[in-house]
């Protein structure tokens, strides 16, 4: 029999929203809440009512509130054998250990790839293992492990190697070591295709036949399930004669690579960062100790560090200099030389950031803006190794899928990313399997693939009316209506209990009406600064990054003293030493 209260949770939950155009032509939604859960988070931990909804909206209750708010690892970690083949891939590494031989590391060029390699090496040079590590040069090998690098740590005397971060759709390369009777161990987390490499084992719980749950891993926090279990084995063995490594040391290595792999933040990832941000802000790891020093960091460490100022530089390497830069980085045991690393791709990323700015520029001429289908733009002149990065600022200012390609003489190399209602990915796989596309892959927000530059023409057609974004809105979601005069200091320390932030647990967006704009001014890279103000005389500073020579900044800068309302959230700006509260302008409403 339902009662009452689930009858009218039941109704809130299917009761349709009001839907509000943006300037972005986002729709707009208010998230819905069930009250009877709200309320019973007030009763029970005795917290602020919006502080209940933002909790209510992701799904926390009494129940989880704890796990929620402060995740304990040993609390929520699985055994590392739920994973299929761990206990394989285990035995293998656990056997090569104890025989004393070396351990090859193929890593991907990425973040990922970088610290799943990075973590890996540090824990086998913890218990003084013998290894190689050898990271693909993006432009030149690209993604995924190739037959010479193989052969590269054959030399070097590998008696196995462990690919990280790719490798379960390296068929070819694999099954062809293999054949050299040199064992493969794949530790990835990407999707499989059909078939699998003949690897003597493959750790990763996207893999069709694995039924573990920790799909949303990164590979960096695959290798930290491994090391677990590695660690385990060598106990059981009675290899440490002092104490074992405190494993809980690498976890700012597997909150780096989740943080900028942007997965889901599901129960098990939200626990390795926020436990690993703590060990962040204390880490021993001279080479991550340096990147922040570099990166002018003054604060205390979280999610958007990570994710827009250390791992960009990291990244910066694989696309304009070393890629192996990061995890050398990320090894060395000696300041001088770690402070040298991190100076050198601190400069790579000083160049990534000048090259992208130029093909961005010249990116967004080649776009029509009355156009409402697929962006796809070409050039010779653009840097493989920025053009995702291009994409995914084609598809923020225009709100529509974008297609950047690198031109070369013959194959073309292209970087897609997308909105949430179109999959990127699946039209990819159909170019491929209708002969467009030489070969490409992805999912439904980001992809790439390889192209003859003779079928540029021809796939533009292709995709012409694949989409339409003025038959299909994307719709966005903010929290809560709020009022100016509730913004605060302690508000925003109240909101960033939630954190850390990103997918699955966005950082909230709340609905502020009938609100004026003042003093508008350029600041920085084409940000708009402003005040905030209501009716009352209620003022606060606001600020809209990128949106200079937007539609939402044409509106700022022109209408915003005529009153508006706004999509925001808050962040705290930390300026010489002062700490406040203000609104970050993330859309305009149409009313």
């Amino acid at each position: 029999m339902q009662t009452k209260s689930k009858l009218y949770d039941d109704q809130l939950k299917n009761e349709n929203s009001l839907q509000l155009l943006s300037v972005k032509k986002f729709l707009w939604e208010e998230n819905r809440s069930l009250l009877s859960i709200q309320n019973k988070l007030e009763e029970k931990f005795n917290v602020d009512r919006i502080f209940a909804k933002l909790l209510s909206i992701r799904d926390v209750t009494v129940d989880n509130y704890s796990n929620f708010i402060d995740p304990k690892l040993k609390n929520i970690l699985p055994d590392p054998k739920t994973i299929d083949e761990m206990s394989l891939a285990t035995d293998k590494i656990v056997d090569v250990i104890l025989k004393k031989k070396k351990i090859g590391l193929f890593g991907d060029y990425d973040v990922d790839g970088t610290s799943s390699t990075a973590l890996f090496g540090n824990y086998l040079n913890d218990i003084g293992a013998r290894f190689e590590f050898y990271i693909p040069d993006r432009l030149k090998e690209g993604y995924g492990p190739n037959i010479e690098a193989f052969k590269e740590l054959k030399k070097k005397s590998c008696e196995i190697i462990v690919t990280l971060d790719c490798g379960t759709t390296s068929i070819s390369a694999i099954n062809q070591v293999a054949k050299e009777n040199v064992d493969v161990i794949v530790v990835d987390h990407h999707l499989q295709d059909l078939a699998l490499p003949s690897a003597f084992a493959i750790v990763n719980p996207n893999k069709n036949k694995d039924s573990s749950n920790l799909n949303n891993l990164c590979a960096t926090g695959v290798v930290f399930f491994l090391i677990i279990s590695i660690n385990r084995e060598l106990k059981r063995r009675s290899f440490f004669v002092d104490k074992s490594p405190n494993l809980l040391k690498y976890l700012d290595l597997v909150a780096l690579g989740t943080v900028c792999d942007v997965v889901k933040l599901d129960l098990v990832n939200r626990a390795f960062v926020k436990q690993g941000l703590k060990i962040c802000n204390g880490s021993k790891n001279l080479g991550l100790n340096s990147l922040i020093e570099n990166s002018g960091i003054d604060d205390q460490i979280n999610e958007y560090h990570l994710g827009y100022l250390i791992g960009p530089r990291i990244n910066a390497g694989g696309r304009v200099g070393d890629s192996s830069m990061g995890v050398k980085l990320l090894l060395e045991k000696k300041q001088s030389l770690s402070s040298i690393f991190a100076t050198k791709l601190g400069e790579c990323n000083n160049m990534r950031k000048k090259i992208e700015k130029q093909v961005e520029i010249s990116a967004i001429k080649e776009v029509d803006p009355s156009d409402s289908g697929i962006i796809c733009v070409s050039s010779k002149d653009w840097h493989l190794g920025v053009i995702g990065i291009v994409a995914s600022k084609l598809t923020e200012r225009f709100s529509r899928p974008s297609i950047v390609i690198s031109e070369s003489d013959k194959i073309c190399k292209a970087s897609c990313r997308s909105v949430s209602n179109f999959n990127i990915g699946e039209l990819i796989f159909r170019a491929v399997e209708d002969g467009i596309l030489l070969s490409g892959g992805g999912h439904k927000m980001a992809g790439g693939f390889s192209i003859k530059k003779s079928n540029i023409e021809k796939f533009k057609k292709y995709i012409l009316k694949k989409f339409d974004s003025t038959k299909s809105n994307v719709i966005k979601f903010y929290d809560s209506e709020l009022r100016i005069s509730s913004i605060s200091n302690d508000f925003y320390y109240l909101i960033d209990r939630l954190s850390p932030f990103g997918p699955g647990n966005p950082r909230p967006k709340f609905l502020l009406r009938d609100c004026y704009i003042r003093y508008t001014k350029l600041v920085g890279n084409n940000h708009l600064s402003c005040f905030v103000e209501d009716i009352y005389g209620n003022r606060v500073k606001g600020i809209s990054f990128g949106a200079y020579d937007t539609s939402l900044g044409t509106l700022i800068e022109n209408k915003g003293a005529t009153g508006v309302c706004l999509i925001v959230s808050v962040r705290m700006n930390n300026w010489n030493g002062m700490k406040k509260t203000e609104l970050q302008i993330e859309d305009m409403l149409e009313i």
